[in-house]
């Protein structure tokens, strides 16, 4: 059950991220994350968000987002690694198909929680690999999203069969029926555009955006340029020639002798020759 990836906003408390980066105990840093991140169904954490002039298309697309759904109100998905210390906002669901091989061939019964439950904590060394992966060590976490991923192939299997769920079964992994319905909507048949909430960049930012753009430089442009011990001023787009051929960044010449054009040094104004090749043009 799950899909590949998932696109969306967080809406963050920037002054709280150097006091959660600090945070002394390793292990503690997962949920010292977790507290940066704002509800974006807050009231007040949308009129700050005004406040500071984040748009209200960002913020429309804050509320659904699927990001915020796993990792901070489900607590499935997880970050890698946080005792790097740098925050990661690219975050994983551990997987459960192991955990499911298991089952199966032991024999179990793999819609018997209490047989998925017992196997999840037998397998020791995947709990731990995990956990060094995704909580510094810390398994009771991993463990708890496990056992929260079983519970909802358990609970929905016995929706669609017409069967009775245990009616204990969500808040033996801290959830409610509800809670588990939504993972199963998210995780196993949520569509391209509730797994992708992004909103379009504004027009009024167009302008900001090209002038940064255009200040972007390679440190060993030239020189004395950062890259190479200096401190030379930057260049611009116009000025990088990883080829070595001033004058034209548009274009460079392979071994081979023929001239192809450059991707990377084009400023993305006027033509650009030999992209495809003299044998590609119509």
């Amino acid at each position: 059950m799950g899909r590949l990836r998932y696109l969306g906003l967080f809406l963050y408390d920037a002054d709280a991220v150097l006091e959660a980066a600090a945070t002394p105990d390793p292990q503690d840093l997962y949920e010292a994350q977790l507290s940066v991140f704002l509800d974006p169904h807050d009231p007040a954490v949308l009129d700050a968000a005004r406040r500071e002039g984040i748009p209200e298309d960002w913020l429309d697309a804050a509320r659904p987002s699927p990001v915020y759904e796993l990792a901070v109100r489900h607590r499935v998905a997880l970050p890698l690694h946080p005792e790097y210390r740098t925050l990661p906002m690219v975050w994983y669901i551990p997987p459960l198909s192991p955990v499911a091989d298991v089952v199966d061939a032991a024999g179990y019964d793999a819609q018997g929680p209490d047989q998925v439950f017992a196997t999840i904590d037998a397998l020791l060394i995947l709990v731990e690999y995990l956990a060094n992966l995704f909580t510094a060590g810390d398994t009771e976490t991993v463990r708890t999203v496990l056992r929260k991923l079983a519970a909802i192939r358990v609970f929905m299997r016995a929706r669609q069969l017409d069967l009775d769920p245990r009616d204990d079964l969500p808040a033996a992994v801290g959830a409610g029926a509800a809670d588990l319905e939504d993972l199963y909507r998210l995780l196993a048949i949520a569509k391209y555009d509730e797994r992708y909430v992004i909103p379009r960049a504004h027009a009024e930012d167009a302008g900001r955006l090209t002038a940064q753009h255009e200040q972007m430089f390679c440190s060993l442009d030239t020189e004395s340029g950062p890259g190479m011990g200096g401190t030379g001023p930057p260049g611009s787009v116009d000025s990088f020639h990883p080829a070595g051929q001033p004058g034209d960044s548009r274009t460079f010449r392979a071994d081979d002798g023929r001239v192809h054009f450059n991707l990377l040094g084009w400023n993305g104004r006027g033509s650009a020759p030999h992209l495809f090749g003299e044998e590609g043009r119509p």
